[in-house]
């Protein structure tokens, strides 16, 4: 039976909302096959990069660990202990990244999400970099910490709708040859950026939209973005497969277009996708220099997700007729 009043309940200590919330969900099944035998060296890089460049005042980390090798445990526990972590899941079997994601999105209260896989390499200044396209384009509803210009017309009918008529979409370089060569060598493909159909490819042009103060390529991966929560926690379908082509597609990738927000990425690198092998990008990554996010650059956010008149079926239609038309 119990005895007494639960002194826990007269203390009145608060709960601190945060504006960010970072998940990083990752797999590591072993460390003796060839494909895995740096991943744990990855992921330990993923989380002291991670850890060393998000401002623990407005931003928290959630791990999801798919159910990997006991031995990723030594290597995480050295970010719990620290207190650095602020919610750590671990399933009793590998569920897929998109169950696992989906899941756990429907419990959090942050307006802002970065979903990321296991081996990014976050940069110094990658918050305060993604919060200002949000804080100058209040369309945005994922914004991708790297340039992503590949992927411009992937799920985005709708900042082409918004902005051709206007003639605000640019295209021309602004991408460097170095942050493309850094996207290829991260995703190891050579070809990611070729355009084989077209008088231009993803090097040599970027589609863009800009402002005074900023400028966002279009197009966003799915490997590591910031979301808008609200765009994508709300989803009921059941993700009846741990693996299926396309589920990113299905469960996260097309929602803010759908609801007519649009998917970006920064112009310059401030992510480097790890892959399962060390790299000298790596080393060199890790000096470069950048600002801390604070809790001013989220001031002027608009936080209520905006309801749009025009459907997504029009939106799509008079995207795909543009895109014939203009050879996007």
């Amino acid at each position: 039976m119990r005895v007494g009043v639960n002194p826990e309940k007269s203390k009145g200590e608060r709960n601190s909302k945060k504006l960010h919330r970072v998940i990083v969900v990752f797999y590591i099944p072993n460390s003796t096959d060839e494909y895995y035998e740096q991943s744990i060296i990855v992921l330990n890089h993923c989380l002291e990069s991670l850890t060393k460049t998000i401002n623990f005042d407005t931003t928290c980390i959630t791990l999801i660990n798919n159910n990997s090798t006991i031995e990723v445990e030594l290597t995480i526990n050295k970010y719990i202990n620290k207190k650095l972590i602020d919610k750590y899941v671990l399933y009793s079997e590998n569920k897929g990244k998109v169950y696992a994601i989906m899941n756990e999105l429907k419990g959090i209260y942050e307006p802002f999400v970065t979903i990321s896989d296991g081996d990014i390499l976050f940069i110094k200044g990658w918050e305060k970099a993604v919060f200002n396209v949000y804080k100058n384009f209040d369309m945005a509803g994922v914004v991708a910490p790297l340039p992503c210009s590949n992927l411009a017309l992937n799920h985005n009918s709708s900042v082409f709708f918004d902005k051709t008529l206007s003639l605000s979409i640019n295209k021309s370089k602004i991408v460097t040859d170095l942050d493309c060569d850094l996207y290829l060598e991260g995703l190891g493909n050579t070809s990611l950026l070729s355009r084989n159909n077209r008088s231009f490819n993803w090097r040599t042009h970027q589609y863009y939209i800009k402002n005074t103060n900023t400028i966002a390529i279009l197009g966003a991966g799915h490997f590591v973005a910031t979301y808008r929560t609200a765009l994508i926690n709300k989803i009921n379908d059941y993700p009846e497969f741990k693996f299926f082509n396309g589920y990113e597609d299905k469960f996260i990738d097309n929602k803010a277009d759908e609801k007519g927000y649009y998917r970006l990425s920064l112009s310059k690198t401030f992510a480097y996708h790890m892959g399962n092998r060390l790299d000298n990008n790596i080393t060199s990554l890790k000096k470069n220099e950048g600002d801390y996010i604070e809790h001013k650059d989220f001031e002027g956010l608009e936080l209520a997700i905006k309801k749009r008149y025009t459907p997504y079926w029009f939106r799509s239609i008079v995207f795909r007729v543009v895109k014939k038309i203009v050879k996007l």
